[in-house]
């Protein structure tokens, strides 16, 4: 019994903990980034594996007598046991506080981000502008035949730090906002060359224009279409809804025949103060923050006061105005790549000019929780963001 349990306790428990630790501890690397949004996300299936090789030292130690080697084992399952509940008992009173009743059962639904109907919902592909050297294309969802078109539309902006990212990387969400009667547009804008601050939110802008005047084809309420971004792509969106038709920040439609206004946006983990950003990155192991905000704006703004406008200009906190959207802003409490603070200073911005916003920081959350269509962040950032569109768009 020994030479069976001994060597399952120390391996499940090894593997929990190695996991696990990277729910509370900073990465040394991108790549352990990646493993600590998996982590944070799928923690109580590894609080399985902490939970087996537990049981199995327990059993050794009642049947064998004491091992050092196998209470090592324990102690450190345990502290992955641990570990692996503070992403649940972080959110349970957030969850309370929105009236959103976590599910147990959907968050073992499914292994994988979405559930295979979420995933492979059929999209088709347009082309709403052209660039030198390639087209600009959006996927548009439809809502789906179970579920009513109630005309509102939602505009989704990627990331992937202004240079890299693809559009529908998310198709996940894509596909459950059509389901609940959105008609979903995820867009493509330029990511090279840099310094790309203008082209990038002008492509955003444009393919809003597009949408408004293709409106009766897909059947949406122009007046009531919203934007949604994550990361840099959450920048691109705030900053399109704020500066519309601020002529220092143009459309790329050549001839633009409608408004780039839109009703409200939706910002998930998005970097806001550039400037405040630019001298208070996160964790610059994972992503250089400012070397990425250099390139993305043509260099630092501490170079000259050219490039310190151009960061102001860039910021979404710069153009709060009365006439600003409403906003949702979401972010995670544990994000490696954008500091949260990024979200209280827009909210502050938008409480003192009586715009209409909501926050909400997910605790134990990283940069890209919402991956996970089914983890605690995602629950509670999916029935915020559908009452923040029934609000403002629906």
């Amino acid at each position: 019994m020994r030479r069976i349990l001994q060597p399952i306790s120390f391996l499940a428990c090894s593997i929990a903990f190695l996991l696990a630790i990277w729910i509370v501890v900073p990465s040394p690397s991108q790549y352990f980034w990646y493993l600590a949004v998996a982590a944070s996300e799928w923690s109580l299936w590894i609080s399985i594996i902490a939970f087996i090789g537990v049981t199995s030292g327990i059993l050794v130690l009642k049947s064998c007598g004491y091992d050092k080697a196998v209470l090592i084992s324990i102690i450190a399952g345990i502290i992955a046991l641990a570990i692996c509940f503070w992403p649940l008992l972080s959110v349970a009173e957030l969850a309370r506080e929105n009236k959103v009743p976590l599910s147990l059962g959907r968050y073992f639904s499914a292994i994988t981000a979405g559930n295979d109907d979420y995933v492979n919902t059929k999209f088709t592909t347009y082309t709403f502008a052209g660039s030198p050297g390639a087209d600009l294309k959006l996927d548009v969802y439809r809502p789906t035949m179970s579920s009513k078109n109630n005309g509102a539309s939602v505009v989704v902006v990627h990331g992937g730090s202004w240079s890299g990212g693809v559009r529908n990387d998310f198709p996940q969400w894509n596909a459950r906002l059509a389901k609940m009667g959105f008609t979903v547009f995820d867009v493509d804008y330029r990511l090279a060359p840099q310094p790309n601050y203008l082209t990038a939110t002008g492509d955003v802008k444009c393919a809003v224009r597009w949408i408004r005047e293709n409106a009766n084809e897909f059947g949406i309420d122009p007046e009531r279409i919203a934007l949604l971004g994550r990361s840099a792509g959450a920048h691109l969106a705030l900053l399109a809804a704020y500066s519309a038709d601020d002529v220092r920040i143009p459309s790329a439609c050549a001839t633009p025949q409608s408004s780039e206004k839109v009703s409200a946006v939706i910002s998930l983990y998005a970097p806001i103060d550039l400037l405040w950003a630019f001298d208070n990155p996160a964790n610059q192991r994972v992503i250089d923050g400012p070397e990425t905000l250099t390139k993305f704006l043509g260099g630092s703004p501490h170079e000259s006061h050219e490039i310190r406008d151009r960061f102001l200009l860039a910021s979404p906190t710069t153009h709060v105005s009365t006439s600003t959207p409403p906003t949702l802003l979401i972010h995670g409490g544990s994000d490696q790549l954008v500091r949260s603070e990024n979200m209280r200073f827009l909210s502050e911005k938008l409480t003192e000019t009586h715009i209409a916003n909501r926050t909400i920081l997910i605790p134990y959350a990283q940069h890209g929780f919402d991956y996970n269509l089914n983890g605690w962040g995602s629950q509670i950032t999916e029935a915020a963001i559908l009452s923040f569109l029934a609000e403002h768009i629906k």
